[in-house]
């Protein structure tokens, strides 16, 4: 049996939201350009503190405008751009998402477990609770905790290394 297939979202939804992402990409590139880099203390430019979240607003507002792009591709402007009644928010995964996310960063992290763990144990529920159904209806739910597992170690503690080794931050 196969899985359910993901479905896309509405073109006109697409383009809101492509548009909101655009704007925060945006607003956290100008925030981390504006931020003090530091180079009177000697820190090198690799190490200045606006450097990732410099980086990481140019990424997100990169990927906004390739949603963007896809959502006028679609039809987004045409009177039946936002018509597609068979894409809508799937509220289960969206309030998994949110739980997770508040549970990571008010729970886990500072509060007694270090990065390198609590960022594993978030990824691997977050990947394992979202691909659940689809796992489950395809009989590969054992396969799918694994992967998940594997997944969640590997980027977690790859994450923790890179931010404690590349851009020397203190992670709690």
């Amino acid at each position: 049996m196969d899985a359910p297939q993901e479905r896309l979202p509405s073109p006109r939804s697409d383009l809101v939201s492509g548009g909101v992402w655009a704007v925060i990409g945006v607003a956290i590139a100008v925030g981390a350009w504006n931020m003090d880099r530091l180079d009177k203390q000697g820190v090198p430019p690799f190490a200045a503190p606006g450097l990732v979240p410099g980086i990481l607003g140019v990424l997100i507002t990169l990927t906004a405008l390739a949603i963007v792009l896809r959502s006028l591709r679609r039809g987004a402007l045409t009177p039946e751009g936002g018509t597609d009644p068979e894409a809508s928010l799937d509220w289960r995964r969206a309030g998994i998402t949110l739980v997770l996310c508040i549970g990571f960063a008010a729970g886990l992290v500072g509060h007694g477990l270090p990065f390198w763990v609590a960022a594993p144990a978030y990824l691997f529920l977050h990947i394992a609770l979202l691909q659940w159904p689809e796992r489950r209806a395809a009989g590969q739910v054992g396969r799918g905790l694994a992967l998940a597992a594997a997944v969640a170690l590997f980027a977690g503690v790859g994450i923790a290394m890179l931010f404690q080794h590349v851009f020397l931050v203190r992670l709690p």
